[in-house]
């Protein structure tokens, strides 16, 4: 096939996903600690009940 022609691709911009750090802003900062401050009460209450939960069981 003499008379085919090869296709050329497009040019095409690198696209980049847009991702921005939470911890850069103060409200990131804030989010983050109430987050981790609740899971960490979260677990020590649960802790606290299952230990109670153990000893009334003895």
């Amino acid at each position: 096939m003499p008379e085919s022609r090869k296709r050329n691709k497009k040019a095409t911009e690198e696209v980049r996903p847009v991702y921005k750090n939470p911890l850069k802003k103060k409200w990131g900062r804030i989010v983050v600690i109430v987050l981790v401050f609740g899971f960490l009460l979260g677990t020590v209450i649960a802790a606290i009940i299952g230990l109670i939960q153990v000893m009334q069981t003895m």
